[in-house]
């Protein structure tokens, strides 16, 4: 996988995350620490950790070495919502910096050896994955979903 191909997924990401930033949008105010059961994380700490991968998978790849780091806590919907915009913004800038000799590299990650390419690649599990999460989260709140191929 070299980077034309990685930077043409990324062109398809930028419409999933911007869906994804709507479903955010979606949240009352009033029910960011929403938790349907303990341990779960709340909505805001399911959106947190969606958006966290965006940057870090950019910065193992461009360092090849994978750190994991704090997650944000936000308890205003704006902030949170503004911080989305910059993790958006950081990781293609990140991927831009990104050569095809570092997206071959191995990178050891969680115990294991990945390609950088599998890194970044690893984005879309984590933004599929939550984003059904929080399709759920929403729906719990009694709040509509955005319908998940609305890009605009």
């Amino acid at each position: 996988m070299n980077k034309q191909m990685i930077e043409a997924q990324w062109g398809y990401l930028r419409m999933v995350l911007g869906n994804a930033r709507k479903q955010v949008e979606l949240i009352p105010e009033d029910k960011l620490n929403f938790r349907p059961v303990p341990p779960v994380r709340t909505a805001s700490e399911l959106c947190v950790h969606m958006f966290t991968y965006l940057t870090e998978s950019t910065e193992t790849v461009l360092t090849g070495k994978n750190t994991q780091r704090d997650e944000m806590k936000f308890s205003k919907k704006a902030d949170l919502l503004k911080w989305i915009d910059g993790q958006i913004e950081k990781g293609y800038a990140n991927l831009a910096k990104i050569t095809d000799a570092q997206l071959a590299a191995k990178i050891d990650a969680w115990g294991q050896p990945f390609e950088g390419w599998k890194m970044v690649g690893f984005v879309f599990d984590e933004v599929l994955h939550h984003r059904g999460q929080l399709t759920v989260y929403l729906r719990l709140m009694g709040v509509q979903p955005a319908f998940i191929y609305d890009f605009e």
